[in-house]
């Protein structure tokens, strides 16, 4: 063993572990590499909430570091994979489904199953996953370092948080699959106001009924006031911020 030499443990417990070896040092090496790993984990989250504060603190002006932006780029990238697959893939528990992947074209079907892949098997449950572009996204290793008293062992951890021609794919995706969501939202709310327009013009009980459920929760109230400020001129369905909103005018509410 040379001074400057570092072993790595983890290989180390894998070959072990399957010529059945030495149960109980594979068993100690993969849990302190379990424990080290979740540390890990937890110090990038406590990483991105120092950030949050900061970044909402009126009277912080530190600037930002290169850690900073590290934090930054892969909180973005985790976000938008979560809510891409949250708005597509993940099975709803209190919306219907909408998408299948079998409006994409093969192309995009492929980066959608990345995508999948990314958050079945390195973001929701750990894993290596697969190499994206060439390369993984994590590498980890429970090490020995003979030479140094004070540290001898530790855990080594690269975590890519981004790749550029990943995000690149990603970004044509979700813009493809938003315009695909938009058409749809347009639709069924336009299917909606069709609805209710019969409705209402047949005096039907139920739009008394709708007579009294005003919106009562501020915040979303507060929500319709911003949309409200810009809206696009449309006869029988507004478009505000991007999604097509039913207008219900007091008239129709009074046709019973």
């Amino acid at each position: 063993m040379t001074a400057a030499t570092v072993y790595n443990l983890s290989e180390l417990a894998t070959v072990l572990s399957a010529d059945g070896q030495h149960p109980d040092l594979v068993e100690a090496i993969e849990r302190a590499a379990a424990v080290s790993s979740a540390h890990r984990d937890l110090r990038e989250a406590l990483l991105g909430l120092n950030l949050l504060r900061r970044l909402t603190h009126a009277g912080d002006e530190t600037p930002l570091s290169d850690d900073d932006m590290t934090t930054i780029v892969g909180s973005l990238m985790t976000n938008a994979i979560i809510l891409y697959a949250r708005a597509t893939d993940t099975k709803p528990i209190a919306r219907r489904k909408w998408f299948g992947e079998g409006k994409l074209p093969t192309d995009l079907r492929a980066v959608h199953r990345e995508l999948m892949q990314l958050r079945d098997k390195e973001i929701a449950h750990f894993g290596k996953g697969q190499p994206v572009d060439g390369a993984p996204l994590l590498e980890e290793a429970l090490v020995l370092r003979p030479s140094d008293r004070d540290r001898q062992l530790g855990f080594l951890s690269s975590r890519m948080h981004n790749r550029a021609a990943l995000a690149r794919r990603a970004e044509y995706l979700v813009e493809m699959v938003l315009a695909l969501c938009e058409e749809k939202v347009s639709k069924r709310h336009t299917d909606i106001h069709r609805l209710l327009s019969k409705l209402a013009e047949a005096k039907d009980p139920v739009m008394a009924k709708l007579g009294t459920m005003s919106l009562p929760n501020p915040r979303l109230l507060a929500a319709e006031a911003s949309s409200q400020r810009n809206p696009a001129p449309c006869e029988s369905v507004g478009n505000f911020s991007g999604t097509a909103v039913v207008e219900i005018h007091d008239g129709d509410l009074a046709a019973r």
